[in-house]
């Protein structure tokens, strides 16, 4: 625990790495003294990235002291845009490989300080357990400090006007999209002809690939600036494998592709929704690019202490050329004509599979078939979650007293779908206001049973609306749900912060929606 009073000695990594098969002292050399008086800096970190010992030089490179490191992430003293780099050679030492490279370090004042690195495992019992890197300032040596500011003041910028933009490009595409899918879904639920009942399993199809590319283009923008979100959790790798198989089931039935399955009880540590999308893009390039009567082999195992998923076909392989570029942007095979999608699929898996701390490669031989090996860290299967709501009953009467649900939202249209979503719930009612200063005034008068907020809103934002409920003691038990298109991680960690109790990314599932309102409502 950091702040405790404790001293790490590189002695004692030492020793605690080996007892001493190999001796880590030679003679009267005690190798922790010369340590400390190496002009470079020596950082040990755990395969975690959890710092065990740092000596004095180090400390002075970041202005902090050894002791004030010890137990702390090392990304905190990396620069933003250097943590995947970061993670990626942290990956590196855990296969046990050495490496050099360049990165910038953030000392606690805020400066940049440039710095060459030499970084190696460390092993206990033949295993890897940490990694120990030499670090030489060469700051001066690249730039001047002057420039070095100037530089990191536009970069910074440049990453503002970004997520400036791509939480506009979320909100202005995603909002009519959630519109077109939500009366979509209501009309599923009512009794059509066949026909018809096609025709909008086609239109919800269309809108579902939309959101895809929206998707994509947003993820390769972050991915571009360091920025890509992943909500890491312990997940299931059959289930991800299973819910990724469903998903190209169709396209393989089409052209006559069979998949294999061979995955055993394994998890690992990964955002559930970017798995499922990078085993989706990957089986459905097998499916494509395969041709008819492929067989298509996804598979996992446990591998020297990493999980190993692969997707293996048996198509007609991708040439070298090929293969040197095919986790770049827009890059196609030349067997690509005539399939949809942005171009963007390998960039965005490789950029995924970056976010949960895994990597990605290939082996391909032309005429005889391409394996993708996706390397993720394990994770321990957690304890059974509490069980969910019950569904909707099919008929439920309405109480003596109509509950309100109050939805500040300015679109129309969105206020018209979730006027007719609460209408399904028997005693419920909707309450619309188009306004922060609307909404402010509506919670205190009616006392809602639940509030939905929208988040950009002509006069402010809905987060206004989320404080005023939260301050005023006769409200501050109310259920606040954020509905927004802009899920980004700064808006969801703010939501959170200001006491929302969930955050509802647009487009939405109906079913899962109506849930969550009658169970909050009742």
């Amino acid at each position: 625990m950091r702040g405790v009073a404790r001293t790490t000695t590189l002695d004692s990594v030492i020793d605690d790495a080996d007892q001493r098969g190999t001796a880590a002292r030679s003679g009267d050399i005690d190798f922790a003294d010369l340590v400390r008086v190496l002009h470079q800096g020596v950082w040990v970190i755990d395969l975690d990235g959890i710092t065990l010992y740092a000596n004095q030089r180090m400390a002075d490179l970041l202005q902090t002291t050894p002791e004030a490191m010890i137990d702390g992430s090392v990304l905190e003293y990396f620069f933003e845009h250097d943590h995947a780099l970061l993670l990626e050679q942290i990956a590196t030492r855990h296969r046990g490989a050495s490496d050099d490279y360049v990165a910038r370090l953030r000392r606690t004042d805020g400066e940049l300080v440039v710095v060459r690195v030499h970084a190696s495992p460390l092993r206990r019992d033949g295993v890897v357990f940490a990694s120990v890197a030499a670090m030489s300032d060469i700051t001066e040596l690249t730039a001047d400090a002057a420039d070095n500011t100037v530089a990191l003041h536009d970069a910074e910028e440049s990453l503002r006007r970004r997520t400036r933009l791509m939480s506009w490009v979320a909100h202005e595409l995603r909002t009519p999209l959630n519109t077109i899918a939500g009366f979509a879904q209501l009309l599923r639920t009512s009794s059509l002809p066949p026909r018809d009942l096609d025709r909008v399993n086609n239109i919800l199809a269309a809108s579902t690939h939309m959101d895809g590319l929206v998707q994509d283009l947003l993820d390769y923008a972050r991915a571009d600036s360091a920025t890509i979100e992943a909500r890491l959790q312990a997940v299931a790798v059959a289930d991800a494998v299973a819910e990724a198989v469903s998903l190209v089931a169709g396209v393989a039935q089409q052209q006559q592709v069979h998949i294999d399955r061979n995955v055993p009880d394994l998890w690992v540590i990964a955002d559930h929704r970017k798995l499922v999308g990078v085993l989706v893009n990957l089986l459905s390039n097998a499916v494509k690019y395969g041709g008819s009567g492929n067989v298509v082999t996804v598979s996992a195992s446990a591998v020297s202490g990493r999980v190993e998923c692969t997707v293996a076909d048996q198509g007609p392989g991708i040439t070298l050329r090929h293969q040197r570029a095919i986790f770049q942007p827009f890059e196609r095979l030349d067997n690509a004509e005539g399939m949809h999608g942005t171009g963007l699929g390998l960039a965005i898996v490789d950029a995924y599979v970056r976010a949960m701390h895994g990597t990605i490669s290939l082996e391909s031989v032309p005429g005889q078939g391409t394996t993708f090996t996706v390397d993720l860290p394990p994770a321990q299967r957690p304890d059974p979650e509490p069980a969910p709501p019950d569904a909707l009953p099919a008929h439920q009467e309405a109480g003596e007293n109509v509950r309100t649900v109050l939805y500040v939202e300015d679109e129309p249209l969105n206020a018209s779908l979730l006027e007719s979503i609460v209408s399904l719930l028997p005693g419920r009612r909707l309450h619309v206001e188009p306004t922060v200063a609307g909404g402010i005034a509506a919670a205190s008068s009616i006392r809602p049973a639940l509030v939905l907020l929208d988040l950009n809103l002509p006069d402010g934002s809905g987060f206004d609306v989320l404080r005023s409920i939260r301050s005023n003691p006769d409200l501050a038990a109310t259920p606040v749900f954020i509905l927004s298109a802009d899920a980004t991680e700064q808006a969801t960690q703010r939501a959170q912060e200001l006491g929302a109790d969930r955050f509802i990314s647009k487009p939405f599932d109906l079913e899962q929606f109506l849930s969550l309102l009658d169970h909050h409502t009742k």
